[in-house]
C-alpha cells in the first residue's frame, strides 16, 4: 500500500505541475495550452543534453533546464501565443495544438524517438519505509514539488511583481491604467508555466525516462487534474493532479493497463457533468 501511495504521488506530482502550468497560462491568455505536456518532455531532454554533452550533474541540469524553459516560455508567448491572441482565444488554443506537433517531431529529429535514461538525484536507489521499499527519487520528486509550490506562493502572494502579474491576469484594463505592463506580465506568466513543465520533466525523468511521445498523454492527464481540483484554483490544480496520479496508480494495480487511461478519462467526464468547477471551485469558475 505504501509503495502504491508513493508511486501515485510521484506520478501525480508531474500532473500537478502540468495542471498548475495550465492554470497560469489560462489566467494570462484566457486559453488552455495543449502543448504543456510536450514541454515536460522537452525539459527532460534539455536536462539530458546538459548531463551528456556539458557533463553537468543532474542538479545543475535541473537548474539549467528550468532556466532554459523560462526563456523558451517567454519566446513562446511573444511569437506564438501573443499574435494568436490578437485573432481570438480559439486561435491561441489552435496555435498551442500546432506547437504540440512542432515539439513532438522536432525533438524526435534531434534526440530520437526512443526514451532515454536520466541520472537520479541521489546515489542511494531505495530505502525502506514501514517495511516497504521506496525509490529515493520518488521522495525527491515530492520534496521538489513542495519546494516549487513554496517558491510560487511567495512570488505570487508576497512580491509586488507577482501581485502585478495577478492584477494583469484579473483585470488587464485596470492593470494598464495602474501602469502595469500587461504584455510583459503575460510573457512572464507563460515563462513561469513552461519553466514548471521543464522542471517537472527533469525531476521525473530518472523514473520515467526522458523523450518519446508521451507529451499529449501528460497534457490530458494534467488537464484532468486541473478540472478535478478546479481549473480556476492553483491549490485545486495541485491537489487534482496528485489525485489523478493516485487514482491512476491504484487503478493500474487492479485493472489491465489498457483500461486505466479510459477510466481516468471517465473521471473527467463525470466531474464535468456533476461539478464542472472542480473540488476547490466555487459556483462559477472565476480567475482569482
Amino acid at each position: 500500500m505504501i509503495q502504491l501511495l508513493i508511486a501515485g504521488l510521484t506520478v501525480g506530482s508531474t500532473y500537478a505541475l502540468v495542471a498548475l502550468g495550465i492554470h497560469i497560462i489560462l489566467r494570462a491568455t484566457r486559453a488552455v495550452n495543449f502543448a504543456q505536456g510536450d514541454f515536460v518532455v522537452l525539459g527532460g531532454l534539455f536536462a539530458l543534453s546538459f548531463v551528456s554533452l556539458l557533463h553537468f550533474n543532474v542538479w545543475l541540469a535541473l537548474i539549467g533546464s528550468t532556466i532554459l524553459g523560462f526563456g523558451l516560455g517567454a519566446l513562446y508567448e511573444r511569437f506564438i501565443l501573443r499574435p494568436a491572441a490578437k485573432v481570438s482565444e480559439g486561435a491561441v488554443m489552435i496555435a498551442s495544438i500546432g506547437t504540440v506537433y512542432v515539439l513532438l517531431y522536432g525533438h524526435a529529429m534531434i534526440w530520437g524517438n526512443e526514451p532515454q535514461p536520466l541520472p537520479t538525484f541521489s546515489v542511494a536507489q531505495s530505502l525502506t519505509v514501514a517495511g516497504s521499499t521506496v525509490a529515493v527519487q520518488s521522495i525527491w520528486v515530492m520534496g521538489l514539488l513542495a519546494v516549487m509550490l513554496g517558491v510560487l506562493y511567495v512570488f505570487f502572494e508576497r512580491t509586488m511583481y507577482g501581485k502585478a502579474i495577478r492584477a494583469a491576469a484579473n483585470d488587464p484594463v485596470g492593470a494598464r491604467l495602474s501602469g502595469i505592463n500587461v504584455d510583459r506580465a503575460r510573457s512572464v506568466s507563460a515563462a513561469i508555466s513552461i519553466a514548471l513543465a521543464c522542471f517537472a520533466g527533469t525531476i521525473v525523468g530518472p523514473i520515467t525516462l526522458v523523450g518519446g511521445s508521451s507529451g499529449i498523454t501528460i497534457t490530458v492527464k494534467g488537464f484532468v487534474g486541473a478540472i478535478l481540483g478546479g481549473l480556476a484554483s492553483p491549490i485545486g490544480c495541485t491537489v487534482g493532479g496528485l489525485l489523478v496520479g493516485l487514482i491512476e496508480t491504484f487503478l493500474g494495480s487492479r485493472f489491465a493497463h489498457d483500461l486505466v487511461d479510459p477510466l481516468v478519462y471517465v473521471i473527467l467526464l463525470v466531474v464535468l457533468l456533476l461539478r464542472p468547477q472542480g473540488i476547490f471551485g466555487g459556483r462559477r469558475i472565476a480567475r482569482d
